[in-house]
């Protein structure tokens, strides 16, 4: 590591000798409000004129940052942070404690990737990193416009538009930690079409975290057309392949020791998927137009997961399972928009209808544990009645939905939406035991009205919203009973303003987020633990932006988030926790970044993510003193090359992204620790073969 710190000093040193009085100046900090989005309400506006708190991260940071995985983008956002937990696996905290919820929905241009009810934290590993052209978050429910799940924020990853001139590109970026990243870019232009193919190739191996070795295959092609008069559309192809080690967590034992090893030696998570789009637009004349998506998607995860590994009595045997979930989705969406010139307004009807099939297939495994070596070594599967679970579950879900925006005054505008979702889930046990075969009908109106009021230098909006999340399958079916549940909602007030200053702009984001009907395993009279809505909790907070041009070559942006996520009216393990803080729930964390434009060829940034301490377990016993990173980038331009250096942790600092205590449990296995990544060196190369 000597050798390593004397590179890098070298490199600050040599930075300024580098920079030359050929400078290329940042771009207008206040640009990005100025930023057309689509996600905020399902079609093009100004960014200032939605009354919502959303983030774009542009093409122009994305290409900064180099990126390997998306945790890497999301936590340069105010109000975001997204815990890595080892090989692109993932957790998300947006105005909720950092979790494995299903509150969050993830988009690709504008679609789920996943079935709403099918949720999984680790959804974005199912999203090529190579092809994402921007990046547009919305913090807050948006159930009105894209249902269910939509409760913390939605995560819309847009890919680029038709090129327009040809362009090849092959890049490689690779790390001290075993890890090797390959890119393929093509785009061909053309007069009625284009194409963009987009492959990427990573894996990662011999890693000082022990057991994490993974591959990922990610195939993106794209055909843009237009034919006749007034069609225009695209077809889109996504293809995922994921085999990867799971090194869960470690103990305290093991974290206090700053090692690295884990107690896993056979655990995995593997994933295979394609999604096929069909979009089609027709534009009737200058205030209609009608858009129709079909979208497929296939879908097959396995696994054989550690946080599934439970004792027994005796010390050396454990058991677990090996599992098998698949789904086919069909979707059909449809949007109409209508201009009415007289009232300049603007109207946008909608309807969806997704038609999944899933099936899940679950064995028991005996599993047997080296004390010594504080490891599992190898499992078997019973010859004899090894099969838990095995049922089928088709789910359709219906929604329609309205948006009406009205300018009311010459600077005030009106946003009002409602949606209506409709689930049916019918399930079927293919086993004797188990969950009874049952079908479970959930709806739900989801609205939201706001207003934006802009001057020339300043602006502000006030929103109202509602959102929800239907039970999961895996909460709803996987008890000796089917309990009786009710969606989860959520309601929330906020109040945001931006101001452009000379050389910079500021936005905030106030809120208060109150959640209703929350699903909580309760234990019955019977003795039967059975989910049921009993919880209510409170998240408020405020969300902030600062970018700053000190001169031409320095930009410095901050985000930050202060916020209280509490416990309210809620019973665990028959314990009270009401107004105590959640989990996992820091009240602030931060990005600070740094960025240099040193001349045209040289930029370089410094980045640093501070996070709180937090309470560990729900009775507010243990807590976690939170930590701080940085990260150091450096890019070099020249002609058809580009080249990067990057040191993330820089200070090599030990630390975790989430850890947990289970309060009813008592010793060092109460603990739960998700490692994070020590001083990882990366340099990188991209070659131009058309420019």
């Amino acid at each position: 590591m000597q050798i390593h710190c004397k590179l890098f000093h070298f490199l600050l040193l040599s930075i300024p000798i580098l920079a030359s009085s050929q400078v290329k100046t940042f771009q207008a900090p206040d640009s990005s409000l100025q930023t057309v989005i689509v996600t905020g309400s399902k079609s093009k506006e100004k960014r200032i004129e939605s009354p919502i708190a959303i983030s774009v991260l542009g093409k122009q940071q994305i290409q900064e940052a180099k990126a390997t995985r998306i945790d890497f983008l999301l936590n340069k956002v105010s109000g975001v942070f997204m815990p890595s937990i080892g090989n692109e696996q993932h957790m998300m905290s947006i105005r909720q404690p950092v979790s494995l919820k299903g509150l969050y929905l993830y988009l690709e241009d504008g679609l789920p990737i996943r079935t709403s009810g099918l949720f999984s934290n680790n959804a974005l590993i199912e999203i090529n990193t190579t092809a994402i052209q921007q990046i547009e978050v919305i913090k807050g429910p948006a159930s009105a416009l894209y249902g269910a799940e939509a409760i913390g924020g939605v995560v819309n990853f847009i890919h680029a538009p038709r090129p327009i001139k040809n362009q090849l590109s092959i890049s490689n970026h690779i790390n001290n930690n075993g890890l090797l990243k390959s890119d393929l870019a093509w785009d061909k232009a053309g007069k009625k079409s284009g194409w963009a193919v987009y492959l990427s190739q990573i894996g990662q191996k011999n890693g000082l975290l022990e057991y994490s070795y993974y591959t990922k295959t990610a195939l993106s092609i794209k055909r843009d057309f237009t034919f006749k008069k007034n069609w225009t559309g695209y077809q889109q192809v996504q293809y995922i392949h994921y085999d990867g080690q799971t090194s869960g967590t470690v103990d305290s034992l093991k974290f206090q020791a700053r090692n690295y090893s884990t107690q896993q030696s056979f655990t995995y998570r593997k994933l295979d998927l394609i999604r096929l789009r069909q979009n089609l637009a027709y534009t009737w004349n200058e205030a209609q137009k009608t858009t129709v998506n079909l979208l497929y998607r296939s879908n097959t995860m396995d696994q054989n997961p550690a946080y599934l590994i439970a004792a027994t009595t005796n010390p050396t045997k454990f058991k677990g399972q090996i599992n098998s979930n698949h789904f086919d989705a069909f979707v059909f969406d449809l949007q109409h928009q209508i201009i009415v010139k007289k009232l300049k307004s603007k109207i946008v009807l909608g309807g969806y209808i997704d038609a999944t099939r899933q099936g899940l297939v679950a064995n028991y495994i005996d599993i047997f544990k080296d004390t010594s070596l504080n490891k599992f070594t190898r499992f078997t599967r019973p010859a004899i009645d090894s099969l838990i679970t095995k049922y089928t579950t088709t789910i359709y879900n219906k929604a329609v939905y309205a948006n009406w925006i009205q300018p009311i005054a010459k600077n005030l505008r009106v946003n009002a939406a409602l949606r209506y979702d409709q689930f049916d889930y019918q399930f079927k046990n293919k086993l004797a035991t188990g969950t009874p075969s049952a079908n479970n009908l959930f709806s739900n109106w989801a609205p939201k009205i706001g207003m934006t009021y802009n001057q020339p230098n300043w602006g502000g909006y006030l929103n109202y919203s509602k959102g929800f999340v239907p039970p999961q399958i895996t909460e709803i079916y996987n008890a000796v009973r089917v309990p009786y549940l009710l969606p989860q909602s959520f309601s929330n007030y906020e109040i945001g303003s931006w101001i452009s200053i000379p050389n910079g702009y500021i936005e905030w984001a106030l809120y208060q987020l109150n959640g209703r009907n929350e699903i909580v395993s309760v234990r019955q009279a019977d003795g039967v633990n059975l989910n049921q809505n009993t919880g209510q909790t409170k998240h408020y907070g405020i969300e902030y932006q600062v970018k700053y041009n000190f001169s031409k070559l320095f930009q410095v942006n901050f985000n930050g988030s202060n916020a209280k996520h509490l416990y309210v009216n809620t019973i665990l393990k028959g314990t009270d926790i009401s107004n105590k803080e959640m989990v996992a729930a820091p009240r602030f964390f931060s990005n600070l970044t740094l960025l240099s434009q040193w001349n045209n060829a040289l930029s370089s940034s410094i980045e640093w993510q501070h996070q709180s301490g937090y309470f560990m377990d729900e009775i507010n016993a243990t807590r976690y003193n939170g930590f701080d990173v940085l990260n150091l980038r450096v890019n070099y331009n020249m002609k058809k090359h580009a080249f990067w250096l990057q040191c993330m942790n820089l200070t090599n600092h030990f630390y975790a992204t989430m850890a947990t205590k289970n309060f009813s449990v008592r010793g060092n296995n109460a603990y739960a620790y998700y490692l994070g990544d020590n001083r990882t060196i990366a340099l990188g190369w991209k070659w131009h073969l058309i420019p």
